[in-house]
């Protein structure tokens, strides 16, 4: 080949780059946002056996709710938001025969717990309570 053809080749590939559209740079990830969710304290409540339950109150901070003829397996989470000072909660179940046993665990930990049993046709009770504070 020539010089004269390559100089040519080269000068048109020059050119040809020189009028070409820039690369776009590439595109920057979208911002993130972070949601930050307020850090919680939780204690999982759990009552197990073989007795139905026939009334079961649960009391958080002074607020009660009932259920009626709870079959077992029961459990409940609280969340109580960390630093939010102390917290109270009590579990109280009537039941006719059978057994009963209730826990209440956070973080791993056994915090209470109790059990009972009872003849079928008798009338039993069994309470949890405790709290918390940070």
């Amino acid at each position: 080949m020539s010089r004269r053809f390559v100089c040519a080749l080269l000068v048109t590939g020059l050119i040809s780059a020189c009028g070409s559209a820039p690369t776009p740079p590439p595109e920057s990830p979208a911002p993130t946002t972070t949601t930050t969710t307020a850090a919680k304290t939780e204690i999982v409540l759990e009552v197990t056996g073989t007795a139905t339950i026939t009334t079961l109150t649960l009391t958080v901070d002074g607020t009660a709710t009932e259920e009626k003829n709870v079959a077992l397996p029961w459990n409940k989470t609280l969340e109580f938001p960390q630093k939010s000072g102390k917290h109270e909660w009590k579990l109280e179940m009537s039941y006719d025969g059978g057994t009963v046993h209730a826990k209440g665990v956070s973080a791993g930990r056994l915090l209470t717990q109790t059990s009972g049993s009872g003849s079928p046709g008798s009338t039993n009770s069994a309470r949890l309570s405790g709290s918390i504070s940070d």
